[in-house]
């Protein structure tokens, strides 16, 4: 199966975009990788990307699966973030030069655009971080983030 690019499944664009390519997708999740590069706005001065942006690693992976299980034509939409469990980061940072692997599970999901994702981070089969997200992609996303920017 050829899978588009993150770029085409994931809003986030330009340096804001972690993600490289999506390695594997089935109905359930997915995987997607990166290598960490400087100039990111996660990125800290010395080029790696610190503990805490696991998250935003997992949060792109999810959104790669929910713009890829909706078909194409790819319409990438913003979502949100409602909750992060059990998050855990055996690594402060994330090396510059990593190639890291983001699996996103789907565990649950609701008929309103609430779902729930079990996620890793590894690094050559290490498990770095994991955790679980619950989020929302509520079908007039685009409105709600023009009122919060208003």
């Amino acid at each position: 199966m050829n899978l588009p690019s993150p770029a085409e499944l994931v809003p986030h664009q330009g340096e804001a975009l972690l993600l490289d390519r999506i390695d594997s997708a089935d109905s359930g999740g997915l995987v997607a990788s990166l290598t960490v590069r400087s100039g990111s706005p996660y990125s800290l001065a010395n080029g790696a990307l610190a503990g805490w942006s696991g998250p935003e690693i997992m949060a792109q992976a999810v959104s790669a699966f929910a713009t890829l299980h909706a078909g194409p034509p790819w319409s990438p939409k913003p979502g949100l973030l409602l909750g992060l469990r059990a998050y855990r980061s055996e690594a402060e940072e994330f090396p510059p030069g990593a190639c890291l692997a983001v699996e996103a599970r789907e565990s649950t999901r609701d008929a309103e655009g609430r779902g729930v994702f079990d996620c890793r981070i590894r690094m050559n089969e290490k498990l770095l971080a994991s955790g679980t997200l619950t989020v929302f992609q509520p079908d007039n996303a685009w409105e709600i983030l023009r009122e919060q920017m208003e």
